[in-house]
């Protein structure tokens, strides 16, 4: 099951919940303020960076764009002429 984060308008607060996706899109109550006024939030994450070290190898470590045919913000090797 996702852990989905919510926003209280009422009293500014942030929040997790463990539930089902059907579950986070009905109405949510605050944990801290028991208010309704809750929207849930864009939650995001980071990528490792490199030379993270950890046991997993070094994920954030996938080449450099020339590596991938491409010369900088574009992996289409030029074809697109977007000029990188």
């Amino acid at each position: 099951m996702p852990i989905y984060e919510f926003y209280c308008s009422d009293c500014r607060d942030k929040f997790e919940v463990l539930t089902s996706y059907e579950a986070s899109r009905a109405e949510m109550v605050c944990a801290s303020c028991r208010g309704t006024n809750v929207r849930k939030l864009l939650s995001v994450f980071a990528r490792p960076a490199r030379g993270g070290g950890d046991d997993y190898g070094d994920a954030g470590d996938y080449g450099d764009a020339e590596d991938f045919g491409g010369g900088g913000g574009c992996s289409c090797g030029g074809a697109c002429s977007c000029n990188n």
